[in-house]
C-alpha cells in the first residue's frame, strides 16, 4: 500500500496525471466513468484532462475532426520504441510503452495543441534476435512505416510532427531519413529519442551506477518501478545463473541471418556478450522508483520545450531545426 500511494503522489507531479495506454496496462489517472469533456475536476492550477483525450486512436471521427477544425490542434507525437527482451524481469515493450508514456505527458502539458498518434508496432532490433520473444522490423520497413504515419497526419493538416523513440537501435535508421522526410513532407518534422534528455552529466548525478547500461538496466528498470510497477517481473541472480544463458554461439541459421543484419550483433562481434547481459541483469538491483521519477520528469520538461519551439517555429514560418541548431550536429 505505501508504494501504491507513493506511486500516485508521483503520477501527481507530473504536468498532468498519468493515465492508460491503450492494450498497455498503464495504471488509470481517469477514475472510471470520467467525463469526456475538455475541463473536467480541477487539478492542481491546471485543468484536469481526461488522458485518453490526446490519444489519437481513442477519439471518434467526429471529435478528431471538430479538433482539427477548431485550429486548436497544432502537433503529432508518433512514439517509436521495439518488441525486444528486456532481461528476465521486464516486459518486451518496455521502449514503446516508455515512449508512449512520455510523448503522452508533453501532449497533456500542451493541450490542446498536440495529439499522440499510434505508437509503432515494432522497431529495428536484429541484434537482439538470439534472446526469445524479440520480433524486428527491417530498417528499410522501419523507415517506410514511420513515414507513412507521418504522412497521414500531415494530411490531415497537422504541420508539426515529432517522432519520439524509445529504443536505441531505431536512432541511427530514423537520422538516416530524417532530411529527406523534411523534403518529402515539407512541413515542421524532427526526430529524437527520449533518453537524449539525459545526459552524461545528469545521470552521474542521478544514478547510482558508475557506467550505467541504458538497455535493462537501472535507467529502464528505475522507470518502470515508478510508473508501471505491475510490468515487472521478480527475478534474483541465482535464478538467472541456474539458467546457463549464453548468447555468444549456438545460433540456428535463421538467427544467423538476423545477427548479421547489423554489425553490433554480428556472430564475429559478440565475444564478451554473455558477461554484458549478466551485467545489465545484475544492475538492475540497483534501481529505486525515485530514480525513475526523475528519469521521466526530465524527459517530459525537456520535450515540453522542444514540441513548444517546434510549434512556434512553424507559426511563424521559420525553418526547423533552427540554424544554430543545424550547425552543432
Amino acid at each position: 500500500m505505501p508504494e501504491d500511494i507513493h506511486r500516485r503522489g508521483f503520477l501527481k507531479s507530473l504536468p498532468i496525471a498519468a493515465a492508460g495506454i491503450a492494450g498497455g496496462g498503464v495504471a488509470q489517472a481517469a477514475a472510471a466513468g470520467a467525463s469526456p469533456s475538455d475541463v473536467g475536476a480541477a487539478q492542481g492550477e491546471r485543468p484536469f484532462v481526461n488522458p485518453r483525450k490526446i490519444m489519437l486512436a481513442e477519439n471518434t471521427r467526429k471529435e478528431f475532426r471538430e479538433w482539427i477544425e477548431s485550429g486548436r490542434l497544432k502537433a503529432a507525437i508518433l512514439p517509436a520504441g521495439s518488441i525486444e527482451q528486456h532481461n528476465e524481469h521486464m516486459s518486451m515493450d518496455v521502449d514503446i510503452v516508455v515512449s508512449t508514456l512520455i510523448s503522452q505527458q508533453v501532449a497533456l502539458a500542451l493541450y490542446p495543441q498536440v495529439v499522440v498518434a499510434p505508437p509503432s508496432p515494432c522497431g529495428f532490433a536484429p541484434y537482439h534476435m538470439a534472446r526469445k520473444g524479440t520480433v524486428t522490423l527491417r530498417k528499410e520497413t522501419f523507415q517506410a512505416y514511420l513515414l507513412d504515419v507521418l504522412s497521414c497526419l500531415k494530411a490531415h493538416g497537422i504541420r508539426t510532427l515529432l517522432v519520439l523513440n524509445g529504443h536505441g537501435g531505431n536512432g541511427a535508421p530514423m537520422a538516416e531519413v530524417l532530411p529527406e522526410w523534411r523534403k518529402v513532407l515539407g512541413v515542421t518534422v524532427d526526430a529524437d529519442s527520449y533518453f537524449t534528455a539525459h545526459p552524461i552529466e545528469f545521470l552521474k548525478q542521478v544514478l547510482t551506477t558508475g557506467q550505467p547500461e541504458s538497455h535493462a538496466g537501472e535507467i529502464e528498470t528505475s522507470m518502470y518501478m515508478a510508473a508501471f510497477p505491475e510490468r515487472l517481473r521478480y527475478f534474483s541472480m541465482k535464478e538467472y545463473d541456474d539458467a546457463k544463458l549464453n548468447y555468444e554461439s549456438g545460433f540456428s541459421p535463421d538467427i544467423l541471418e538476423f545477427l548479421g543484419r547489423d554489425a553490433r550483433s554480428h556472430p564475429k562481434n559478440v565475444l564478451g556478450e554473455n558477461a554484458r547481459d549478466r551485467h545489465r541483469q545484475e544492475e538492475a538491483l540497483l534501481s529505486k522508483i525515485e530514480t525513475g521519477e526523475v528519469l521521466i520528469n526530465k524527459a517530459v520538461t525537456v520535450f515540453v520545450d522542444r514540441m513548444r519551439k517546434m510549434i512556434a517555429a512553424t507559426e511563424a514560418g521559420q525553418p526547423w531545426p533552427p540554424p544554430a541548431r543545424k550547425a552543432q550536429l
